[in-house]
């Protein structure tokens, strides 16, 4: 599967270990809407996204959600609670129509007790999303709101992308970029206005 292949989790194995990892991947699909996980679940399985897109997000106990991220195919999502055995730390959504792989967690750990190149790997993905974590985090405490917003218009611009011609299409609302920054709609479309007039 190209899945394995690319992600930056399992690209570098040798063949035997992607075949081996292959063998365990079960394909699942999913509408807008669908919840791939759910925040606070058993992590049984780890998530590779084959096509579509699933929306990252956590929601507090009082309702609030928040959006932390969008993934685009060639990803692996949900590998924390996959790790260690605890309960997801946040929901997954399909945004798309979406086809993901998923890998049962014990099969996956007794690959990886015959083959431990492949935890090497996957614990690299682990330190990824600790950094990508950190610095959302940091962002959030030192950034003011329209730094906030041009910075996560910049990593979004990076991934699930068209180009058009010159230009960069970022295929987002308002509400779902106000609800990445925990900021009102109208916040979002001020600065969004002041910014195009000003070129």
């Amino acid at each position: 599967m190209i899945i394995i292949v690319k992600s930056p989790a399992f690209r570098d194995l040798d063949a035997q270990s992607l075949t081996e990892i292959q063998a365990l991947c079960v394909t699942r699909r999913y509408v807008p809407g669908d919840a791939v996980f759910r925040q606070g679940e058993p992590g049984n399985t780890l998530v590779g996204l084959i096509a579509g897109q699933i929306r990252i997000s956590v929601t507090s106990e009082s309702g609030q959600e928040l959006n932390l991220n969008l993934i685009e195919p060639g990803e692996i999502v949900g590998e924390i609670a996959f790790i260690d055995g605890g309960t997801r730390t946040a929901t997954g959504t399909a945004v798309l129509p979406s086809q993901c792989i998923t890998i049962a967690r014990a099969p996956f750990f007794a690959l990886m007790d015959r083959r431990p190149q492949i935890s090497r790997h996957l614990l690299s993905l682990l330190c990824e999303r600790v950094r990508w974590t950190s610095q959302l985090v940091a962002d959030s405490a030192f950034l003011s709101v329209p730094d906030r917003m041009a910075t996560r218009l910049l990593d979004l611009a990076q991934i699930g992308t068209q180009a058009v011609q010159e230009d960069i299409v970022v295929r987002l609302s308002q509400q779902q970029l106000a609800d990445y920054l925990g900021v009102s709609r109208q916040v979002v479309n001020g600065y969004l206005r002041e910014w195009q007039s000003k070129g």
